[in-house]
């Protein structure tokens, strides 16, 4: 299994034998080894790239960028992360690009892509070298407090779980376009 991440950030706190971490330009991939399935989780905040340009940088030109280099190494299968509300349409910036991503995916001939859509994910930043961001804190809190009577396509969801769903739906999924959201990313 082979992990791309910014060279210019540190590396993941991963490790296992069958496990290679690779710290790339995103820019300017290099050839990847032969691939079947590509999972793609990258993605920012506008608040934390410093502006709209560098936000669409990482979370289109380089989702991009690691699909066409997956689908160069052989990668049939493609699983992504986007967000609720994406929509290539959209008047919200944000759900522009994320609904601009998932167009430019699907144009480029994966036999599956299967597209996670959450709400707000929840998971641990500091692991992950994330800045805290004080306003997302306080929304998951009330997210969890109200989970009960939040529709299931709202809920805040853990990040391993949305990733669990991901996994298991591009493992899965006959060929075609999927989007999980809602019940799709919640355990069991």
């Amino acid at each position: 299994m082979h992990v791309l991440h910014a060279r210019d950030r540190r590396a993941p706190a991963l490790n296992h034998p069958r496990l290679q971490l690779h710290a790339v330009d995103f820019t300017a991939l290099p050839a990847l080894p032969p691939v079947d399935d590509v999972y793609i989780t990258l993605g920012t905040t506008i608040a934390a790239a410093g502006s709209q340009s560098a936000f669409r940088a990482v979370d289109h030109d380089a989702v991009l960028a690691t699909a066409r280099a997956a689908r160069a190494a052989g990668a049939t299968r493609c699983g992504v992360v986007t967000a609720m509300g994406a929509n290539a349409q959209s008047r919200i910036f944000y759900n522009r690009v994320k609904g601009e991503v998932e167009r430019d995916l699907q144009e480029l001939g994966f036999a599956t892509l299967v597209i996670a859509r959450p709400s707000l994910m929840i998971g641990e930043r500091q692991a992950l070298q994330q800045a805290a961001r004080p306003a997302e804190s306080l929304s998951i809190r009330l997210f969890q407090w109200l989970d009960a009577v939040i529709p299931a396509n709202y809920r805040a969801r853990p990040g391993a779980d949305v990733g669990l769903a991901l996994v298991r739906a591009v493992q899965s999924a006959p060929d075609g376009l999927h989007v999980l959201s809602g019940h799709a990313l919640q355990p069991g």
